[in-house]
C-alpha cells in the first residue's frame, strides 16, 4: 500500500508558511492601527493649528458677533482651500453658534475646538472639522504597501528557507536514510560520519550507537544459536542413548515380568494342587474315620451294650461300670462322626454351592446343637467350580473358628450376587478372636485369606460391637477360561 505521509521538509515548509502568514497578518494589523492613529493624530494637529490661526485673526469679529465679517474673512484665509476641510464653526463663550461655514458632507469628521481669548478672557470658540476621506485613502495605500512588503518578504524568506533546508537538512537526512537502509540490510558495521551541525551530529551518534548495539546483539544471538544447536545435538544424542537404554530396560522388564508371571502361575498352580491334595487327604481321612473307625466304634458300642444288659440281668455291680464305659464310647462315636463330617462333609460338586451351604448350615445345627441360618439373594448362583469350592472351605473354616474358639451359639451365613460380583458374609455372636490365642486362629485366618486371594477376591475380618466376629469375602464369578 502506498504511503501518504508527508516528508519532514514539506512539514517544516508548511509550518514555516503558516508562521509567516500569521506573523504577516499580525504585523499588518498592528501597522495598520499604528499608522491610522498616526495619520488621525496628524490631521487633528492640522485642525487644531487652523482653529488657533482663525481664532487669532478673527478675534475682533467674534467679539462683535459679526457673522458676515467672519464668513468673508474665512473665505479669504488660505486654509479655506484645504481639500479635506469639511466645516468651520464660530461659537460664543456660551457655545452659541455665531457662524458656520460648510465645505463638504462628513458623517464622522475629525473635530478640534480652540478657545478665542481677549484681554485674558475667553470670548468664544473656533471649531474645525476635517474629513476622514484622506485618512481612508492613506490607510488603503498603507494596507496595499504593507501587504506587498509582507508578501515579498514572506516569499523571499520562504525561498531562502527552502534553500537552507535543502542544504542543512535534506542532504544529511538522505545520507542518514541511506545508512539506515544499509544497516537494515544486514551491514551492521556501517557508521555515519560526524555531522556539520549539533542536531545532525547527535542523530548520527545515536544511529551509530544503535548499529553498534545491533551488531553486538547479533553476534550474541549467533553465539546463542550456535550453543543451542550444540546443546540440541547433545540432547539428541542423549535421547538416542536413552531410547536404546529404555528399550533394553523395557525388554528386560518384560522378560522379568513374563518370568514372574510364569513363576506366579506355577506357584499358584502348586498351591492349588497342594490344596487339592490336602482336600483329597482330608476327604480320605474323613471317610476312613467314618467307615472304619466309626463302624468299629459303633460295633464295640453295640457289644458293650449287650455286655451291660447281661451284667444287669445277673445283677452284677459291674453293670454300672459297663454303662459308664458305654456312655463314653457313644460320646466317642459322636465325636468321631463330627470329626468325619468336618473332614469330609457333603460335597458341593454334586449339589452346588447354594445347596452345599444350606446342607452345611443344617448339619452344623444338628451336630453342634446351635442356631445356624443361611440366606442368599434371589437367583443367586456361582458358575465357577473353583470359586465355589474355595468359598465353601472358607465357610467351613469360619464355622470351625466360631464354634471351636468363639463358643458361638448363633451363626448367620449370607451370600449375595450382583451380576458377576458377589459378597460372602459369616457372622457369629461368640466371644470373638480377641479372646483366643493367636496360635489358635492364626493358621485358620491365613488359610481363609489365602483362599480368598486365590480366587482374586478380598478378605476382611472385623469384631462386632455386641461380641462375635464378622468375616467378609468379596469375589467375582468368572468362568474358568476367563480366570486363566
Amino acid at each position: 500500500m502506498k504511503s501518504h505521509k508527508t516528508t519532514l521538509v514539506s512539514s517544516l515548509l508548511a509550518w514555516l508558511l503558516l508562521t509567516l502568514v500569521c506573523v504577516g497578518f499580525l504585523m499588518g494589523t498592528t501597522g495598520y492601527f499604528i499608522i491610522r492613529a498616526s495619520v488621525e493624530a496628524s490631521i487633528g494637529r492640522r485642525a487644531e493649528r487652523m482653529a488657533r490661526s482663525l481664532a487669532d485673526r478673527l478675534e475682533e469679529h467674534i467679539w462683535n458677533l459679526d457673522d458676515l465679517r467672519l464668513r468673508d474673512h474665512f473665505e479669504q484665509h488660505p486654509a479655506a482651500a484645504a481639500p479635506d476641510l469639511a466645516s468651520v464653526r464660530f461659537l460664543t463663550e456660551f457655545e452659541d453658534l455665531i457662524c458656520e461655514v460648510t465645505l463638504g458632507e462628513e458623517a464622522e469628521p475629525i473635530l478640534r475646538r480652540c478657545p478665542v481669548m481677549r484681554d485674558g478672557l475667553r470670548i468664544g470658540f473656533v471649531e474645525t472639522a476635517y474629513s476622514r476621506k484622506s485618512l481612508a485613502d492613506t490607510q488603503s495605500i498603507i494596507v496595499r504597501s504593507a501587504a506587498l512588503v509582507i508578501l515579498g518578504g514572506a516569499v523571499a524568506i520562504f525561498l531562502v528557507t527552502i534553500w537552507l533546508m535543502r542544504m542543512i537538512l535534506k542532504r544529511p537526512l538522505v545520507r542518514l536514510a541511506r545508512e539506515l537502509r544499509s544497516i537494515a540490510g544486514g551491514d551492521y558495521t556501517r557508521r555515519l560520519p560526524e555531522g556539520e551541525h549539533r542536531e545532525i551530529d547527535l542523530i548520527n551518534r545515536e544511529v551509530n550507537a544503535m548499529g553498534l548495539q545491533i551488531e553486538q546483539r547479533t553476534n550474541q544471538l549467533k553465539d546463542e544459536i550456535r550453543e543451542r544447536k550444540e546443546a540440541e545435538q547433545a540432547l539428541e544424542a542423549l535421547r538416542d542413548r536413552l531410547e536404546v537404554q529404555v528399550t533394553e530396560r523395557t525388554l528386560a522388564l518384560q522378560r522379568a515380568y513374563e518370568d514372574l508371571d510364569q513363576e506366579t502361575r506355577e506357584r499358584r498352580q502348586t498351591q492349588n494342587e497342594m490344596l487339592e491334595i490336602a482336600h483329597r487327604e482330608q476327604q480320605r481321612i474323613g471317610r476312613d474315620i467314618h467307615d472304619a473307625l466309626g463302624q468299629q466304634l459303633a460295633g464295640t458300642s453295640f457289644l458293650l451294650g449287650s455286655l451291660e444288659k447281661r451284667l444287669r440281668d445277673r445283677e452284677l455291680p459291674e453293670s454300672d461300670l459297663a454303662a459308664e464305659v458305654g456312655g463314653h464310647l457313644r460320646e466317642a462315636v459322636s465325636k468321631a462322626r463330627q470329626l468325619a463330617y468336618g473332614l469330609a462333609p457333603t460335597g458341593i460338586s454334586e449339589e452346588g454351592l447354594i445347596d452345599g451351604l444350606e446342607s452345611l448350615a443344617e448339619n452344623t445345627k444338628a451336630l453342634f446343637h446351635i442356631e445356624c441360618d443361611f440366606t442368599c439373594t434371589p437367583n443367586c448362583h456361582v458358575d465357577n467350580g473353583t470359586v465355589a469350592m474355595h468359598l465353601y472351605r472358607i465357610v467351613q473354616e469360619a464355622l470351625h473358628n466360631a464354634i471351636g474358639h468363639g463358643k458361638a451359639d448363633y451363626i448367620w451365613i449370607s451370600l449375595s450376587m450382583d451380576g458377576k460380583h458377589g459378597v460372602l458374609t459369616v457372622r457369629d455372636n461368640g466371644a470373638g478372636l480377641d479372646h483366643c490365642k493367636p496360635s489358635d486362629h492364626g493358621m485358620g485366618m491365613r488359610i481363609m485369606r489365602f483362599r480368598a486371594e486365590t480366587i482374586g477376591g478380598g478378605f476382611d475380618m472385623t469384631i462386632n460391637e455386641g461380641g462375635g466376629t464378622t468375616i467378609t469375602v468379596t469375589f467375582e464369578d468368572t468362568p474358568p477360561e476367563e480366570k486363566e
